[in-house]
């Protein structure tokens, strides 16, 4: 099986390559017993990638060896580690347990900062979108609050925490628990597309992503494919060395329901629960990833340096090791978003194009529909949102519970020339047309 694999992953890679929406790429496939295939396209082998967000798996993982040992509490108060941590609107605790199934009702991040817990501090800032428990709103910053109890009730930096107790009791030396720039050569380049305002198409290219250190603990490991079907397996086998039985029950125990994308998932901590096993995935500036386990004891992982979604690439590895054709790769091509002249008069003055100099988020567009606003960005991804006013220059972003508001100020000549997005400035842009494709 592994030359028909190995062959089946290579055509599958130089497709998705050929496409364009991608510099590089690895993918893996293992079982609960070894690992089946790496393949490597674009770089070295062994080279590593910043997965984003698999790195919260990591954190509940040293989160739930803390309270193993008694030094955190799941239902305790938050506070209790971190006596500063503030945010409004609470009229019940905030507890690891929420954090940990982002179930807290904080912002998704505002990114004020990167190398950074200074978000964590800025929540006092913002306020909760709905009590503890109420609902789920994936969010970013929520697990840096965790990151800093960790720290705090043990004495060592997240780096540390993870570096000891995962990486190097599994043996992977193909990894890092942060990212700092002597890693760069190490590093797979990053890939961001061309333009950041308008939908990508393959005809626009790539452009280097933009650096940035991180060690906070929503997301900083880099590691390669093979290092990550050793942590997979080790998911996969609930494997002691990281946490007992009753630890790995509630990791992999679908904790909450995910009603933010109204697909009927589940989350537990740190990992998305399916009906079919469970996997997460991660986005940084320039790279995708994504880890995969199902329960008939195949897993995949795969990152890319690049725009595609890397489930495509597991999807694809997990259909070739059953001996099945994958889909054949179509990038996804999203409309550019269109102004209707619907809203009424007086949100006039909030429309445009607005940017920043955050690196997550380096602009936004607000246009007029449906006799509404809409909220929107294509930048390392697409999204729209409806706008729900609250008075006061101020909206709410998306869904009823949404925490995230969106509110203007300094109003010149009908045009308002600065927008809060969560807590976060920008600012109108000198150019206020919706770019051709």
């Amino acid at each position: 099986m592994t030359d028909a694999l190995d062959s089946g992953l290579d055509a599958f890679a130089e497709s998705v390559l050929a496409g364009g929406p991608a510099a590089s790429l690895a993918v893996a496939v293992t079982d609960r017993e070894r690992t089946l295939a790496v393949r490597t396209h674009g770089v070295p082998d062994g080279t590593m990638f910043q997965i984003g967000s698999i790195g919260k798996s990591f954190t509940a993982i040293v989160t739930l060896q803390l309270v193993a040992e008694g030094a955190l509490g799941l239902t305790a108060p938050i506070t209790d580690a971190l006596p500063w941590f503030s945010v409004q609107g609470l009229e019940r605790p905030i507890t690891l347990h929420h954090l940990l199934t982002h179930s807290a009702g904080l912002i998704r991040g505002s990114e004020l900062a990167t190398a950074s817990n200074w978000d964590v501090v800025a929540l006092a800032d913002t306020a909760v979108g709905f009590q503890p428990g109420e609902h789920y709103w994936y969010s970013n910053v929520g697990y840096r609050v965790i990151g800093c109890a960790l720290e705090r009730v043990s004495r060592r930096t997240y780096p540390d925490l993870v570096r000891e107790r995962i990486l190097e009791p599994l043996g992977m030396r193909e990894s890092e628990s942060w990212i700092v720039s002597e890693m760069r050569p190490r590093l797979a380049q990053t890939h961001v597309p061309a333009y950041d305002d308008r939908p990508w198409r393959p005809e626009h290219g790539l452009a280097h992503g933009t650096w940035i250190d991180s060690a906070e603990a929503d997301g900083c490991i880099c590691t390669s494919a093979g290092d990550l079907a050793i942590y997979l397996r080790a998911l996969m086998n609930r494997d002691e060395r990281l946490l007992d039985a009753p630890g790995w029950e509630a990791m992999l125990a679908p904790q909450v329901e995910d009603d933010e994308e109204g697909k009927g998932g589940h989350y537990g901590y740190g990992m998305d629960i399916t009906e079919r096993g469970f996997s997460h995935s991660g986005a940084m500036i320039g790279t995708e990833s994504m880890l995969v386990a199902e329960k008939d004891g195949l897993g995949a992982v795969a990152m890319a340096a690049g725009i595609v979604w890397a489930d495509v690439l597991t999807d694809a590895a997990l259909a070739l090791a059953r001996g099945q054709s994958p889909q054949p790769y179509a990038p996804k091509l999203d409309e550019p978003m269109a102004d209707d002249g619907s809203c009424p008069a007086e949100w006039r003055p909030y429309l445009g194009h607005y940017r920043s100099h955050i690196t997550w988020l380096t602009n936004f567009r607000v246009v007029a529909h449906e006799g509404g606003l809409q909220w929107g960005f294509d930048h390392l991804g697409t999204k729209r949102e409806p706008l729900t006013p609250l008075g006061d220059r101020s909206f709410r972003i998306g869904k009823d519970w949404s925490p995230e508001r969106l509110s203007f100020d300094t109003v010149m000549d009908g045009s308002a020339q600065r927008a809060w997005l969560s807590g976060a400035p920008f600012y109108r842009s000198f150019r206020q047309d919706i770019p051709p494709l």
